[in-house]
């Protein structure tokens, strides 16, 4: 088990490369901060949060910056505009009773 210490120094060590992808000018900057900032996560057995999770692509590691939205079938379906990627995303039920579609 990974010492507390440690895990809170990943924790601020993904959110401050995360906030570099944000702002970075280039996009290969901002996909080189996103890949190191899985391999942080994985190297020291922390998830990443579900705002960060769901803010980029999983398959060219590109942050969505327009993408395309849809509901359809309690599924939130997200197409990446750079490398066309679909990624569905479950409406768990607590979502589903504070919207009332």
């Amino acid at each position: 088990m990974k010492d507390q210490n440690l895990i809170n120094i990943a924790n601020e060590r993904i959110t401050r490369l995360f906030k570099e992808a944000q702002n970075a000018m280039n996009e290969e900057f901002s996909r080189r901060y996103i890949a190191v900032m899985e391999n942080l996560s994985k190297r020291m057995n922390v998830t990443l949060p579900q705002n960060i999770k769901k803010s980029y692509c999983k398959k060219c590691k590109n942050l969505y910056k327009r993408p395309d939205f849809r509901i359809k079938n309690r599924l939130i379906i997200i197409k990446c505009e750079n490398c066309g990627n679909v990624r569905r995303i479950p409406i768990n039920q607590q979502f589903q009773a504070q919207n009332k579609f």
